[in-house]
């Protein structure tokens, strides 16, 4: 049984996926400027990166998680700034659901001039392998863009609704639910699925609906096993999909883990394929923004992945 410790060890044992792409409408910025953009940086375990004060303290680098709902702080961290215990609550992970002592943590910033007062669960700053993770309740209401070619987070209002495509820019809408962004209209080998955005993860996770699929498929299965930021450990099985469609894009020979996710039976998406696209797919890209406010995300390709236009 191969174990993903970090992405060395995951970019060793899988190829890269291929994209292709046919382009569409009239060039225009698909990221008009937005209010503010801080350097980030992609960890070993292929996670990003910025830097957080809390009450003027700091800079901690912080996890950006776009599928957590609420923000985490290392125990070791908020022992240190005698943050206040504000009691238990059920925290949901990966694979179980359990109560986590949670903390006010005042004053949080992550992009100059703009601070919020934020309740963090705890955990042990060894399993999260950062200071904390910013959750959605810090980035609810706001644009949120990843941009890997230049290293850099961004947030802001979103644009208008009919703001329109660009040529090099996917858009997909999608629905809220429970607190997340659930993406439609994209497919894996020719089934829809539906997708959430996964900053937080080191690979993209599938259900057991989208496990049987590629099993009719006959799909090979290799077993590994993944970590979780609650320092449990448990079994998986990674497959690669013939081809996940995003739009007018394809990503080709997509790999996907399968487990018994817990965090699937809270969304209540266990009936059809649902994904968890994790960073091992957004890193494929460009730029990846989460649109929460329009109820959509747009995709970048990286330029080298471009289909130039067909001859007319």
């Amino acid at each position: 049984m191969h174990r993903i410790i970090a992405a060395a060890l995951l970019s060793a044992a899988l190829a890269t996926p291929a994209f292709s792409q046919e382009a569409q409408g009239d060039a225009l910025d698909p990221f008009p400027p937005i209010e503010q953009s801080v350097g980030a940086t992609i960890n070993e375990t292929d996670r990003m990166l910025v830097s957080v004060t809390i009450a003027n303290a700091g800079p901690y680098p912080f996890i950006v998680d776009t599928a957590a709902e609420r923000t985490v702080i290392a125990r070791q961290l908020a022992e240190q700034l005698q943050l206040r215990q504000i009691g238990r609550s059920r925290m949901l992970s990966m694979t179980s659901s359990r109560d986590v002592m949670k903390v006010e943590v005042p004053d949080v910033s992550f992009i100059p001039g703009r601070s919020h007062d934020l309740q963090a669960f705890t955990l042990n700053g060894d399993h999260v392998g950062a200071s904390g993770i910013l959750g959605i309740d810090a980035l609810r209401g706001q644009r949120v863009v990843l941009d890997f070619a230049a290293n850099t987070l961004s947030v802001g209002p979103a644009p208008p609704r009919t703001q329109r495509a660009a040529a090099d820019e996917i858009v997909v809408r999608g629905r809220r639910r429970l607190g997340q962004l659930v993406l439609v209209d994209l497919s894996i080998d020719g089934e829809e699925v539906d997708v959430i955005v996964d900053s937080g993860s080191q690979v993209s996770v599938g259900n057991d609906a989208l496990r049987r699929l590629m099993a009719l498929r006959r799909n090979a299965f290799t077993p590994i096993t993944l970590f979780s930021v609650t320092g449990e450990t448990f079994a998986a099985d990674y497959a690669r999909a013939d081809k996940l469609v995003i739009g007018n894009a394809q990503l080709i020979g997509m790999p996907i883990a399968f487990a018994n996710a817990h965090f699937f039976q809270r969304m209540r998406m266990t009936r059809k394929p649902a994904l968890l696209l994790g960073m091992d797919a957004l890193q494929m890209f460009e730029r990846v923004s989460v649109d929460f406010p329009n109820r959509r995300a747009h995709f970048v390709l990286r330029e080298e992945s471009r289909t130039p236009p067909r001859a007319s």
